[in-house]
């Protein structure tokens, strides 16, 4: 067979390919790592909060968005094997590359430097058990740093450092808020917490949690029968007070471990989101002042043992509007919820089924987040498939809602979804999963 006769046979079966093209998964990088040395990372010493923080819940006030732009979807992500099942992941971003910070199911912690691919392994202290993770960076031993509480008593969540000079609140399983300086206590506040309560504060000395815990309401869909029965907000300069303390009416309570805290309306105030719920009526969204007062409510789902999980407020909107996006009954239909605030209701505006949030029975309630991964302009709410094998990027259409991508995350989801803004505007995105492995999209 000549030549000719190759070149015309080589040219037919590439015109036949391309009329039925196939896909072809593209290869996906693990990424090998030499476990030791672990090496340490340069930062310079700065104010206690110009560190930078990585929450599991996105931001300090509780709203799950990640600033900057991104271009997640069209990433190769990249693979790097654990020393076990992660069950929480944070990042912080660096001058150069993003510090990953992963919690063990075991309690283990470990720790990498992602930077243009490379992967280095960074030494990482002993986390508290039982808590979720606040990451930083140590500035005087380069390591990464996961943050304890200051005492021996057990930690219901991780402490926070709410100020410049260093100062840390906590809360332990029995409730007590504690406010420490240099090892020393500096205030007690009169609450009690809920004792898995996260502490939320705007970087202006006020703290935000939950309070009064019930068993009120046992649904336990949370991992726990223990709810919250109201919430305080707290002033911390120049004095330790409690500002505002406001218990729910009764029979319903707070059904979750966190408020959004974030001014919706633009007016300079901040509104605090809960999810009440009771046994006859189940969930309902309920917006409240800082002072207490309702501003507006949801309809309630109608049935007991029925969750709403809020996760976002932001400029979801088709054109830029303000709404607030939550997930209904994440653990039986699955449907992911805009509502926007119109007078004294939250009116529900769209809803697309076939995405979770959480798995019945966890603690983990960190596996949605909102943000620009994709890079177009518009803020998209990313979260997972009930199956937990994909993340679906959903955005807000001039009519409903829809899908504009999906992320294979290449087994299962075991772990929250962790978000960073990074140094030159970009976006990473990173989980772990079932298989051990911590699956990152970063440029």
């Amino acid at each position: 067979m000549n030549k000719l006769i190759w070149f015309i046979i080589v040219i037919f079966i590439g015109i036949g390919c391309s009329r039925e093209p196939t896909a072809v998964p593209t290869p996906v990088p693990t990424i090998p790592f030499n476990p030791a040395p672990e090496v340490a990372v340069s930062i310079p010493q700065e104010s206690a909060l110009a560190r930078p923080y990585g929450y599991t819940y996105q931001r300090a006030d509780g709203n799950r968005v990640v600033a900057g732009q991104g271009d997640v979807p069209n990433l190769t992500p990249i693979d790097i094997p654990l020393e076990g099942t992660p069950q929480w992941v944070t990042a912080v971003p660096l001058a150069k590359g993003v510090l990953w910070g992963v919690v063990l199911t075991d309690g283990r912690t470990q720790a990498f430097l992602v930077d243009e691919g490379e992967v280095t392994p960074i030494d990482s202290n002993d986390l508290t058990p039982h808590i979720a993770p606040v990451l930083t960076v140590d500035p005087v031993q380069g390591q990464a740093l996961f943050l304890n509480p200051p005492s021996a008593d057990p930690a219901g969540s991780a402490p926070i450092i709410y100020n410049n000079a260093g100062h840390l609140a906590h809360a332990n399983t029995a409730g007590a808020l504690t406010l420490v300086h240099a090892g020393e206590i500096i205030g007690q506040p009169s609450i009690t917490a809920l004792p898995d309560a996260r502490i939320l504060f705007d970087g202006h000395g006020r703290l935000l949690l939950l309070t009064d815990p019930t068993d009120g309401y046992p649904h336990g869909a949370l991992g726990d029968t223990i709810e919250a029965g109201g919430f305080a907000l707290i002033q911390t300069d120049p004095e330790i007070k409690v500002i505002a303390h406001f218990l729910i009416p009764e029979p319903q309570v707070v059904e979750g471990i966190m408020p959004l805290w974030a001014d919706w309306n633009g007016d300079g105030n901040r509104e605090i989101l809960l999810t009440l719920s009771a046994a006859e009526q189940g969930a309902q969204l309920a917006l409240f002042a800082e002072d207490g007062m309702q501003l507006a409510t949801a309809p309630p789902i109608g049935q007991g043992n029925r969750w709403q999980h809020q996760i976002a407020i932001a400029p979801f909107g088709p054109n830029g509007e303000m709404e607030l996006t939550a997930v209904r009954t994440p653990h039986l239909e699955s449907v992911v919820e805009f509502y926007r605030w119109q007078g004294s209701e939250l009116t529900l505006v769209a809803e697309l089924p076939g995405y979770t949030s959480h798995v019945i029975g966890s603690r983990n309630l960190d596996m949605a987040m909102a943000g620009d991964f994709n890079g177009d302009g518009r803020i998209e709410l990313l979260l997972p498939t009930p199956d937990l094998t994909q993340l679906g990027g959903i955005q807000r259409a001039n009519e409903g809602a829809t899908a504009v991508y999906h992320l294979d995350i290449g087994g299962k989801l075991a772990s929250n979804l962790a978000g960073v803004a990074m140094g030159d505007g970009g976006t990473a995105v990173g989980l772990g999963r079932s298989d051990n492995v911590l699956r990152i999209w970063q440029p």
